[in-house]
């Protein structure tokens, strides 16, 4: 996904990317885009802790467990849902993927390399929530990209998904696509 130009199959694409789980061939055509579980709000500003992360979107458990882990040993526990963000246009080739995960912490945390604090600034997303097997998430993407662009929204960077159900195959997942009109 270019930050110049964003298409429908550039986000759809970076969304089945994003899923460390979804890299599998298309299946059947996708279903309507989602409507009961999707709408566009604004996002408050939050403070994290991310670890960048580049190339294949495979490393998330590894990644979750470093920094789980990391935190662990400081003590410091998250106020919030893991999550990660997606900068990459997915027609990368996957070594140059570029992408980190982090949680949400309290202010005044300290870390250091390669641990970044960030102060992720309010937005306006359009938002689904995924309560399918993680197989289904590249759809939901697509569904929820077709969903914001019929409304008239232009989809945005970096896409998102916070994971409230935990990293289970079967946990709820929030999309997180920044759009503007």
């Amino acid at each position: 996904l270019r930050a110049t130009g964003t298409s429908s199959v550039d986000v759809a694409g970076l969304a089945l990317a994003a899923s460390a789980t979804a890299q599998q061939a298309p299946a059947a055509p996708a279903p309507a885009p989602p409507v009961a579980d999707t709408q566009v709000v604004k996002l408050e500003a939050v403070h994290v802790v991310v670890l960048p992360m580049k190339g294949s979107y495979m490393q998330h458990p590894d990644a979750f467990a470093r920094l789980g882990s990391y935190l662990a040993g400081r003590g410091v526990t998250p106020s919030g849902p893991a999550f990660g963000r997606y900068f990459s246009d997915p027609s990368l080739a996957e070594a140059d993927l570029v992408w980190e995960i982090g949680f949400p912490i309290a202010a005044g945390v300290k870390v250091e390399a390669p641990f970044e604090i960030k102060d992720l600034p309010a937005t306006q997303a359009a938002v689904h929530v995924h309560r399918g097997p993680m197989e289904e998430i590249g759809t939901a993407w697509g569904n929820l990209v077709q969903w914001a662009m019929a409304k008239g929204y232009t989809p945005a960077v970096p896409a998102m998904q916070v994971f409230k159900g935990g990293m289970s195959a079967t946990g709820e997942v929030e999309l997180r696509l920044p759009v503007t009109k």
